[in-house]
């Protein structure tokens, strides 16, 4: 039995903030347990939003200046975060996802700042990072990285659903895992919420007054992404360009656009689930569990949707789990970099093959 004592980071597509995980990863004879001691989320300063979201747009320099600077702020607030929790000496390293801005695997890169060197250089800690270049390389999607922790940590379930800025699946298909990304959610659910002068639409009460909008909630099921067989995965930035305009051409109640979105989102996974069972020829039912994470899980109105649309048990764990199952993950990528086992599968991403991703810097306080 080995117990790591890991750090997670992580930092959606909604760029709400930086997610802090500290957990212990156990494996005892290929059984993979964990707990979450301590979790934080930092939300970005609003200028440190701002200069990300319009990041796709600026110059080189500006680029690599924010990889940087970024790098230092999550160092920075790593740091605070181990003096508050009492933390130091009780580290093996900090495992870091970065903030996405580019992501176009069908041109052989993709992009998370927030410089993994910087992080050891204010922490003291090794860094890994970088855990979707090797996959992309080899001709994967480099996303979604969940479906390890998915397999490791929770065998029980046939299917796991994350709702951050964009929504993914993993099915356990009794051979292999699958995953893929489905729709967009709190990427677009958040930017409508603070036209209501929200940031988030807590609970669903906003979607829940609203009305579905037929007209937008077919040309929103109507998208080219949706046709797509997988593996396929979604970027932010086509978020932004396509899917925000065709919300924002529809000159109705920011309710009724809540709520049609919700409806799309979840017909969206209904129909992905549909699809496996097809494509895989296998059986899932009501009969079967799907655990739900992400900051969309809060969302009663559109777990409602959810529950509703999807041809299985729809189940909710714990609030941290909900909330922090993607840093907790990155510390199982971690963990699984440095025993240098298999942290991203060809039969999600579409790799040339099985790949162990992450970029090592080393700390100056441990060895790793």
């Amino acid at each position: 039995m080995h117990t790591y004592k890991t750090i997670g980071l992580m930092s959606g597509t909604s760029m709400d903030g930086l997610d802090i995980a500290y957990c212990h990863i156990t494996e005892d004879g290929g059984k993979w347990s964990y707990k979450i001691l301590n979790a934080e989320t930092v939300p970005y300063p609003v200028k440190w939003k701002l200069r990300l979201e319009q990041l796709v747009l600026q110059n080189a320099v500006t680029y690599i200046k924010t990889h940087a600077f970024l790098g230092h702020f999550y160092g920075t607030e790593v740091k605070a975060f181990i003096e508050r929790h009492h933390l130091d000496g009780q580290i093996d390293f900090i495992a870091s996802h970065g903030q996405t801005i580019f992501h176009q695997p069908e041109n052989r890169f993709t992009s998370q700042i927030g410089d993994g060197a910087a992080i050891a250089a204010v922490t003291g800690y090794p860094v890994i990072c970088d855990f979707r270049g090797i996959d992309v390389a080899l001709g994967g999607q480099g996303t979604p990285i969940t479906p390890i922790a998915d397999k490791l940590f929770y065998p029980d379930y046939k299917c796991l659903l994350n709702l951050g800025g964009i929504s993914n699946i993993t099915c356990n298909t009794g051979t292999k895992h699958i995953a893929f990304d489905i729709s967009p959610v709190n990427l677009i659910l958040n930017k409508l919420a603070k036209n209501a002068g929200q940031d988030y639409d807590k609970d669903g009460l906003l979607a829940a007054a609203g009305t579905v909008n037929t007209a937008l909630l077919e040309e929103l099921n109507g998208s080219w992404y949706y046709e797509k067989d997988y593996p396929k995965s979604m970027s932010g930035g086509w978020v932004s360009k396509v899917m925000l305009p065709v919300v924002a051409r529809h000159q109705i109640s920011t309710q009724d656009k809540l709520c049609t979105l919700c409806e799309h989102i979840a017909i969206q996974i209904g129909r992905s689930i549909q699809q496996i069972i097809n494509k895989e020829s296998i059986n899932i039912s009501k009969a079967d569990k799907m655990l739900v994470t992400g900051g969309g899980a809060l969302n009663k109105f559109l777990m409602e949707r959810i529950t509703e649309k999807a041809p299985i048990t729809v189940v909710l764990p714990d609030d941290e789990t909900v909330n922090f199952k993607e840093a907790l993950m990155m510390g199982l990528m971690g963990v699984l970099r440095l025993r240098n086992e298999t942290n991203c599968m060809t039969s999600v991403t579409g790799a040339e093959r099985d790949n162990v991703g992450g970029a090592i810097y080393q700390g100056v306080k441990f060895k790793v």
